[in-house]
Parts: C-alpha cells; sequence; structure tokens
C-alpha cells in the first residue's frame, strides 16, 4: 500500500521561486490575523451572553447613536458586505432588538432603528464593550494606543479602493419557502393466518 504523501518545507535558502515573503513580518497578514481573533473571542462573548454575533454586535454598536440610519450606510461606515448586513439585520429583527422600514423617498433603500429593547439591549452592551476594550489595551500607554490607532488610519486612507460600495442597494431578502410534509403512507393490514387447531 503506497504511503501517504507529507508535505515538504522547502528551505528559504534552496528556493528557486527568488523571493521569499515573511508573514511574520507582513502587514496585511499580521492585520488580519489579529482581526480574525478579535472577531472570533467577541463573537464567542456576546453570542453565549446575548445571543447575537460579532456582526449584529457591530451593527448595534453604529445604530445606536442615531434615531434611525440607512441600511446602505451601515455597510460604508462598518465596512461590511452588503450581504452580511442584510442577513444580520434580518437577525436583529427577528429578536426584535431593530426595525426596518422602506424609505418613504425611495423605495429601494431601507431605514433602520433599535426598538425599545434594542434600546435597551444596547444600553448593556455598550459598558461591557468599554470594558473588553480596557482589558485588552491594559499592557499598552495611551501613547502607544494613540500612536497605533493614527498609524492604523493612515494605512487605511491608502487602501480607500477596496471600500464597499455604498451607493447599491442591499440585496432583498427572499423567504425560503417551507418544506412540504409528505403524509406518512398508510398502514396495510395484512389477513392474519388461521391457526389449525390440530397439532402435529
Amino acid at each position: 500500500m503506497p504511503r501517504p504523501s507529507k508535505t515538504r518545507h522547502v528551505r528559504a535558502g534552496s528556493a528557486s521561486c527568488g523571493a521569499v515573503l515573511d508573514l511574520n513580518s507582513h502587514i496585511a497578514t499580521k492585520v488580519a490575523i489579529f482581526a480574525n481573533r478579535l472577531s472570533r473571542s467577541a463573537s464567542r462573548f456576546y453570542r453565549e451572553r446575548y445571543g447575537i454575533g460579532v456582526v449584529e454586535w457591530r451593527l448595534m454598536m453604529f445604530i445606536g447613536p442615531a434615531t434611525e440610519t440607512r441600511a446602505n450606510c451601515i455597510c460604508r461606515e462598518t465596512d461590511l458586505d452588503k450581504g452580511a448586513v442584510s442577513r444580520s439585520l434580518g437577525v436583529l429583527q427577528r429578536m426584535g432588538v431593530v426595525k426596518v422600514k422602506e424609505d418613504g423617498a425611495d423605495s429601494r433603500r431601507n431605514n433602520v432603528a433599535l426598538t425599545s429593547k434594542g434600546r435597551a439591549l444596547h444600553g448593556r452592551l455598550v459598558p461591557i464593550a468599554l470594558e473588553r476594550q480596557r482589558a485588552l489595551l491594559a499592557d499598552l500607554t495611551p501613547d502607544e494606543v494613540r500612536a497605533f490607532t493614527g498609524a492604523i488610519d493612515r494605512l487605511q486612507a491608502k487602501v480607500t479602493d477596496g471600500a464597499p460600495d455604498a451607493e447599491e442597494p442591499l440585496p432583498k431578502r427572499t423567504p425560503r419557502p417551507r418544506p412540504q410534509l409528505k403524509a406518512a403512507p398508510r398502514r396495510v393490514e395484512l389477513p392474519r393466518r388461521r391457526v389449525s387447531a390440530q397439532r402435529g
């Protein structure tokens, strides 16, 4: 039986492709890994305690300060995919946390606002989010935090071409058809065989 193949790692000195990218010093990779780990940690925390994921949390944090906002504005300011925003708004709607209605001036656009239940939840989540951030930054000085956020802002300004297009309407949510339940087949009673009274 042939042995399973094993992945071979070629040493950098013997690589035939020339230049080698060190992911440990690649800024885009480090930022992506850091962001992914932050998102997974936050998602576990908020889902276990409040039944929402990190995307739903981000939407609530953005909608909270406003009386009402447009759904497309959420995509632009949070840098979230339109499909993700649409799905998460659906989750929050079913929870009774947000209400979504068509814009009277443009039926293709939706206006979003927190319900009274959503505002109560938002009020509980904000102090928790600030405390989680304080714990994350506990080992950094205020100057380091300002330098870090400033560097992120400067780098982000160079990749504005990757920002989502907020002018397009959000995809319409089409309700899934309910599966048709098939009736169980009727049980056919077979005639019972008569047992002979005589034995042997």
